[in-house]
């Protein structure tokens, strides 16, 4: 195996974990909205900041 090939496979590995970490959390993020389901965007982005400090 070549540098090149270890570098793109390296590289390659790293983009699909941070795809998949940032799906995950979009998800919690929407689950989360899902279940309290407040009725305007304000109150959202309140329970997001408030969510995350906790």
């Amino acid at each position: 195996m070549t540098l090149d090939i270890l570098i793109g496979i390296v590289l390659t590995a790293i983009a699909l974990g941070g795809v998949v970490v940032l799906a995950l959390w979009s998800r919690r993020i929407i689950e989360r909205i899902h279940a309290h389901s407040p009725g305007s965007l304000r109150e959202i982005q309140k329970e997001i900041i408030n969510g995350n400090k906790s």
